[in-house]
């Protein structure tokens, strides 16, 4: 995923979000279409999004000074739950929409996938904030505060717009 940090700002804002967006605007209008190339679409999205922060949190905990230590080992556990609970979803909806469902089970299926998102959720902050901290924390050469890298966890988490504002930086880093 080192690739993703060494992209241009444009380019990982046209992986991540344009081709998305692009895919939405020309589906639109036939939603048997969309429903097909929607699972397509969320695998670029997540991949693109959730390898980015994984990029930032494995690469730059590399780059951390020698009296920092960070516990990578734990932010890829808790993020790699998302991952794949965002993946089975992909692979649950195309399942959906294949017309092979089952209406009997849906309570049963809509609480597990409620808990599951719940807690995938909470993972996805623990790792924006690992990725932040990671990132700001090689920065400054110190360890950090959360004062220190609550700028870059919201322009992670708003990743729309914080992928203009940090890959320029994180650019910067690697080359470093």
């Amino acid at each position: 995923m080192k690739f993703l940090l060494k992209l241009k700002h444009w380019q990982l804002f046209l992986l991540t979000w344009g081709l998305p967006m692009l895919v939405n605007v020309f589906t639109f209008s036939r939603p048997e279409l969309m429903f097909q190339v929607f699972p397509i679409m969320m695998i670029f999205f997540t991949l693109g999004t959730l390898g980015w922060v994984w990029a930032i949190a494995t690469e730059l905990n590399q780059k951390l000074p020698s009296d920092v230590r960070l516990n990578a080992g734990r932010f890829k556990v808790y993020f790699s739950i998302p991952i794949l609970y965002i993946l089975g979803i992909i692979i649950y909806m195309a399942f959906l929409t294949s017309g092979s469902g089952d209406n009997t089970s849906m309570v049963v299926t809509g609480t597990i996938l409620v808990v599951l998102h719940l807690l995938s959720m909470v993972f996805i902050f623990m790792g924006l904030r690992f990725a932040a901290k990671t990132m700001k924390t090689v920065e400054l050469g110190r360890v950090t505060k959360f004062g220190d890298y609550v700028g870059e966890l919201f322009l992670i988490w708003f990743s729309i717009i914080g992928c203009w504002v940090l890959q320029p930086r994180l650019n910067k880093l690697i080359e470093e």
